[in-house]
């Protein structure tokens, strides 16, 4: 159960589509959950593959550090929608690891 959502991507093209959320969820975690589609996804992964999905977790014990990398004080979900809307989600990875915010990884392929 999610307290509250935004879609930081809803892409489409014809590479396929792209889509990325954050949520905050009851207990406090912040939930990110991505899934690319089509051709863009066949030319990263290879042959067959156009199909991936992930989500990563940051715990509630760990959202500090993210409301401190974002130097806010301001709605979490408000503020990563704010920087990391559309073409700049592919930032949101990058930021987490340069920042060593921990956070947990589900991924997956498929056809």
């Amino acid at each position: 159960m999610h307290r509250g959502s935004v879609i930081l991507r809803d892409l489409r093209d014809e590479e396929g589509t792209r889509y990325l959320s954050a949520a905050l969820s009851e207990e406090g975690n912040v939930v990110i959950e991505g899934q690319d589609l089509g051709n863009g996804v066949e030319k990263i992964f290879g042959a067959g593959i156009r199909e991936y999905e992930w989500i990563w977790t940051i715990l509630a014990v760990d959202v500090p550090a993210l409301l401190s990398a974002l130097e806010t004080k301001n709605d979490i979900l408000d503020e990563m929608h704010r920087r990391f809307s559309n073409e700049e989600a592919a930032k949101l990875k990058p930021f987490l690891d340069d920042y060593d915010i921990p956070y947990q990884a589900w991924s997956r392929l498929g056809e």
